[in-house]
């Protein structure tokens, strides 16, 4: 008699096929950075990737001294734009002093730090 076959969709596919890899040490580095932000093994990491998988989600380290600014900007932007519309509620026209304007220029100055910095992070 022959025994019946096991469900293929239930049975663990054994790894027995190889590839090797060169790369350099900071390439090994990055990879390896990548992999524990995804909270996967490298290999498991290298093959998701490899095989497009869209559940791979690296989580950036971030820069903690900018974002404490930058959530201190975005507190003083939104004293500004309440005053502008506790002002525009009341029907005056509201003129920015040399102080908000200092402060609208320092915090566009800001955004563009941010961008910047994002962007070297999304090149590695």
């Amino acid at each position: 008699m022959n025994k019946p076959e096991k469900n293929s969709c239930c049975q663990k596919e054994n790894k027995d096929a190889r590839i090797h890899i060169r790369v350099t040490a900071r390439e090994k580095e990055l990879l390896q950075l990548k992999a524990q932000a995804s909270g996967m093994s490298l290999g498991k990491f290298l093959i998701a990737a490899g095989l497009n998988d869209k559940s791979i989600k690296v989580t950036p380290e971030i820069n903690k001294s900018l974002y404490v600014e930058l959530c201190r900007q975005g507190n003083n932007l939104n004293q500004l734009t309440r005053l502008q519309n506790t002002v525009a509620a009341s029907g005056n026209d509201l003129e920015l002093y040399c102080d908000d304007r200092a402060l609208l220029e320092n915090l566009c100055s800001l955004i563009n730090q941010v961008l910047t910095e994002l962007k070297k992070v999304n090149s590695n």
